[in-house]
């Protein structure tokens, strides 16, 4: 700083000085520390078939299309697992219902009545083909619902942790948007 005499008072032009050498060194080591930061997801660099040098975990064009086609496939087993789900849940409130009924009429029942005890029997005859076929469609439930597991684990293996170009991403789903207008022409 410049020495000041003694009628001086310090001011805003001697300041200036101090200010702008100040603020030319921030000017200076900030644009270093912007440097520093690296994107999240760095746009790749060369073409769809050929991967970035940069980068070996980034996934090509045709990679990241068949990872979003088998979102797309894992989705739609997905919502078909809930509506088996649903019908299910139905038919299992219809066999719950079916032996609340049997039961009030069994403890109605006249023990000398033959019509009503074979009528009785009929009904937990129907009701144990219900619950047969409700646990046939469990078990088959079941078995979708590990084949849907064992899919997705995979697409999240293969998928999730790789990244993609954006631009690449953008271009699929324009893909997608122009085959699906297409579809309905």
């Amino acid at each position: 700083m410049f020495p000041m005499q003694a009628n001086q008072t310090p001011g805003p032009s001697h300041a200036l000085p101090l200010l702008t050498a100040a603020l030319a060194a921030l000017l200076l080591v900030q644009p270093a520390v912007a440097q520093e930061k690296t994107p999240a997801r760095p746009p790749a660099k060369g073409t769809a078939s050929e991967p970035p040098k940069s980068k070996a975990n980034v996934m090509t064009r045709d990679e990241l299309r068949a990872c979003m086609n088998e979102q797309d496939r894992l989705r739609a087993i997905r919502t078909r697992i809930d509506q088996e789900q649903a019908a299910l849940d139905q038919q299992m409130s219809r066999v719950q219902a079916m032996d609340a009924d049997r039961q009030k009429r069994a403890a109605a029942l006249d023990p000398a009545d033959e019509a009503g005890r074979k009528a009785i029997e009929g009904e937990v005859t129907k009701r144990d083909q219900e619950a047969d076929a409700y646990n046939a469609r469990l078990a088959a439930l079941r078995e979708q619902v590990k084949g849907f597991d064992a899919g997705r684990q995979a697409w999240v293996e293969r998928c999730t942790n790789r990244d993609f170009d954006e631009m690449d991403e953008a271009a699929i789903k324009k893909e997608r948007a122009q085959a699906a207008r297409a579809q309905k022409k």
